[in-house]
């Protein structure tokens, strides 16, 4: 089936897929600066988009495509239940949830991009967008740590060596106003501040027994209670944090180049055999 003699049913999907990646852009911008999502912020996508589906699947069963779009109704219904139970089992957070639910429900194909037509990698065999954003998202989101060891060696940051591809050091004073894990432990003794990195084995045992890892949220949430870290993280001049890229960020980017450039798992299998 070419996609080109298709526009008037990929027309709806093309306009869910806009007012996705304005909702998403936004939900990011909120996600940075406050690290929660308006629940609200869903809510035109969701209206927009129920009235864009119904034309799409009218479309669809009127032109008699019916046939070749079956195949993505027990897909749909597949992600839509794998992401609920994601974060049912707290292995995802319930706005990158609700991202990748709406994505998979309103834009379930690739819409057409208007200057190509294709992406660029063109469409993979299974041509279901959602499994291309989700595939994008996870492979940008590995790709964090290798941009961070980057950035700590441009700025000549110094640390032990898995340290800088997990996180960067920022100012002691306005830590509360920064996203991430503190990686150091500070104790002042007779007038001497001893600082040490927290160690990597012993970090994710306490984040897995729901331990002892400060937040930077929580120091701005309880000045009063992390009142003695906050004067030694103040002391120090900086403090090692690690970083906390919300996932919706990597959902924004995989959606975007997965629209654009096409599934990163068809270009490298492209790359490998052309």
């Amino acid at each position: 089936m070419d996609a080109f003699s298709l526009p008037p049913i990929m027309l709806p999907l093309l306009i869910n897929a806009i007012i996705l990646l304005i909702t998403l852009l936004y939900g990011c911008r909120e996600d940075i600066r406050e690290r929660a999502v308006p629940v609200v912020m869903w809510y035109p996508a969701a209206a927009i988009g129920i009235v864009m589906l119904i034309w799409f699947w009218y479309s669809v069963i009127t032109s008699g495509d019916l046939p070749y779009m079956m195949p993505l109704i027990p897909l749909i219904l597949f992600f839509v239940i794998a992401f609920y139970l994601f974060t049912r089992f707290h292995l995802m957070g319930m706005a990158d949830t609700k991202a990748l639910i709406l994505i998979t429900v309103l834009v379930p194909c690739f819409p057409f991009v208007p200057l190509t037509g294709y992406p660029l990698f063109g469409f993979p065999p299974y041509v279901f967008l959602p499994f291309s954003v989700l595939f994008n998202a996870v492979v940008l989101n590995l790709l964090l740590p290798v941009a961070f060891f980057m950035i700590n060696l441009i700025k000549g940051n110094k640390a032990p060596l898995p340290y800088l591809f997990l996180g960067y050091p920022v100012k002691g004073e306005t830590i509360a106003d920064e996203f991430g894990i503190v990686m150091e432990q500070f104790e002042e003794a007779d007038g001497t501040l001893k600082r040490s990195f927290i160690p990597v084995r012993a970090a994710i045992k306490d984040m897995l027994a729901g331990g002892k890892r400060v937040y930077t949220k929580s120091l701005k949430e309880n000045p009063t209670q992390y009142r003695k870290e906050l004067e030694l993280y103040k002391k120090a001049g900086t403090v090692w944090i690690s970083y906390g890229v919300p996932f919706l960020i990597p959902i924004t980017a995989g959606f975007l180049t997965a629209m654009i450039v096409g599934d990163f798992f068809m270009g490298l299998l492209t790359l490998i055999a052309p």
